[in-house]
């Protein structure tokens, strides 16, 4: 069918635009030192304020702003070849199908002064899936175990047969275990890890500021510690607006402005003192739909939703192109990706048919739709959910948009499909992380009838994921596809676009991001 754009939307479009791009006043640096642009100090600033400081809010970028700059992990990722590299371990290796042995580098202290080590790596593991404690970490990755076998070795085990734990484990900060014991009430509002620098203050509203740390490990290890102390301190500004964050940049009092649009960083690389940096990333745009309503839960109605949605004209048109259009929720990089997936085509008509069969079938089809999104979750959200719900307008939904911050986004999000009152009828435009690289994890968020994240429920894709999970090599990528064949066959979520990212630089500094974009100050470098 010939894609279409409707003047309506578009106009919409376009009216955002000229709004949001006018002048707005940038706010002053909040330590107000002017050595933070000689060398002294980095400046950060991204888009989203965290509710919390707990460690284990680390695995996020977006999240914990800055967190992994002082909470280090047992191993990481290095995303330009996929392989998983030491950090607090120096070795690992895998006993069994279900436990895997680390060797844990000696000679490291926690901020607070005391000494890291199995007993300590294992007290800050299981405090973080203590189902007592409830932490988010432990529905996302599932059950695992920390027991300290001696003063350096640790043993890490799950209920059943994980060939992803590794992968899991990246994810998973390691705080102090003196904090946990003495003052317990801390861990949600200080941060205490091993890492190149110390956590110092968080000013609500405006900014967490970090020191260096003067005992790191890694001053005398530093190929192993993959980077370097390039600053003595880091300042994390909390401005929510693009746009203000790139004009932060062009004033000289942001040295990184995250997640910016195409035109504007077309408009910093023309600077003399600015410059962009893009690419690709593990992030999706999704639209997860509550499928327990009396409308949503006709898979004619969301197959009727997806087709009135033009993806092709948003990221060509809104996101200037810094995206790819999705047909599933991960993209090549991820085990279980599927290239013979086509995206749901943009056709109008389709679901006007659609939703004109399910009305005489007596569902009601005029019920309202709530569709939100979080602030500044990425570049444009404002005109991405102003043009969906135009385009939905267009082939007779009932829509109302609303936005949340952090806190209220996460009351709406984190619950689970036997939580959600019928009558909700709430879609979120949300971005999905895929770190793990494996879709086994993205469906257990969004997907699985016990997920925290999941407002859907298939019975007969939750057994062919039960089915994946021990699974390796060839038959594990094999059944993950036919997992994702099913669910998309049954429009469990829609999907616009696998997301490229963008940062304005200012002309002191040099980085490059990774395919995971978490922003780590040591692997910056003064010009």
């Amino acid at each position: 069918m010939v894609r279409k754009t409707t003047w309506r939307w578009m106009t919409l479009v376009l009216v955002l635009a000229l709004v949001l791009s006018g002048c707005q006043p940038v706010q002053p640096a909040a330590s107000g030192d002017d050595a933070a642009m000689a060398g002294e100090e980095v400046v950060i600033a991204v888009g989203i304020e965290p509710v919390s400081l707990d460690a284990w809010r680390s695995f996020a970028g977006t999240g914990g702003p800055g967190f992994r700059n002082a909470i280090e992990q047992l191993i990481n990722r290095d995303f330009t070849t996929g392989e998983f590299v030491p950090i607090l371990a120096i070795s690992w290796e895998r006993l069994n199908d279900t436990t895997i042995r680390f060797t844990l580098r000696e000679g490291v202290t926690f901020h607070d002064g005391s000494p890291f080590n199995a007993e300590a790596a294992a007290v800050s593991i299981n405090h973080t899936f203590d189902a007592d404690n409830a932490f988010d970490l432990l529905d996302f990755l599932g059950t695992m175990s920390a027991e300290a076998v001696d003063e350096y070795t640790l043993d890490i085990s799950t209920p059943e047969p994980d060939p992803i734990l590794l992968g899991k484990v990246e994810w998973v900060g390691i705080s102090s275990a003196k904090q946990l014991a003495e003052d317990p009430d801390s861990y949600h509002t200080e941060l205490i890890g091993t890492g190149p620098y110390k956590y110092v203050e968080w000013r609500k509203g405006e900014s967490i500021t970090y020191e260096a740390n003067p005992d790191w490990w890694g001053l005398s290890h530093p190929d192993d510690a993959r980077g370097a102390q390039t600053f003595k301190n880091i300042t994390v500004r909390f401005l929510q607006e693009d746009q203000v964050r790139v004009a932060a940049v062009q004033a000289g009092e942001v040295d990184l402005a995250a997640f910016i649009t195409p035109e504007q960083c077309q408009l910093l690389d023309e600077e003399a003192d600015a410059s962009c940096v893009s690419a690709p990333s593990v992030e999706t745009i999704f639209i997860r739909m509550d499928t327990n309503s009396p409308l949503l839960s006709d898979q004619r109605v969301r197959l009727a939703f997806q087709l009135a949605i033009d993806k092709e004209a948003i990221v060509d048109s809104i996101l200037g192109g810094a995206a790819t259009v999705a047909s599933q929720i991960v993209n090549s990089s991820a085990t279980g990706h599927d290239p013979s997936l086509e995206p749901y085509p943009y056709d109008p008509d389709q679901a006007r048919d659609l939703l004109a069969a399910a009305a005489a079938d007596g569902v009601p089809v005029d019920m309202e739709i709530t569709l939100g999104a979080r602030h500044a979750v990425f570049p444009r959200i404002d005109e991405v959910i102003q043009a969906v719900a135009s385009m939905l307008t267009d082939v007779g939904f009932s829509v109302t948009t609303t936005f949340y911050d952090p806190e209220g986004f996460g009351q709406v999000m984190l619950i689970n499909i036997k939580d959600v009152p019928e009558d909700r009828n709430f879609v979120a435009i949300h971005l999905h992380g895929n770190e793990i690289m494996d879709y086994a994890s993205s469906y257990r968020f969004y997907y699985s009838c016990e997920g925290i994240l999941s407002v859907y429920c298939n019975e007969e894709a939750d057994a062919v994921w039960t089915k994946a999970l021990p699974l390796t090599g060839d038959e594990r990528e094999m059944t993950l596809q036919e997992l994702s064949r099913i669910v998309h066959e049954d429009v469990a979520i829609g999907y616009i676009g696998h997301l490229d990212l963008a940062y304005g630089l200012g002309g002191r500094i040099e980085w490059a991001p990774q395919l995971d974009h978490r922003i780590l100050v040591k692997e910056m470098t003064l010009k």
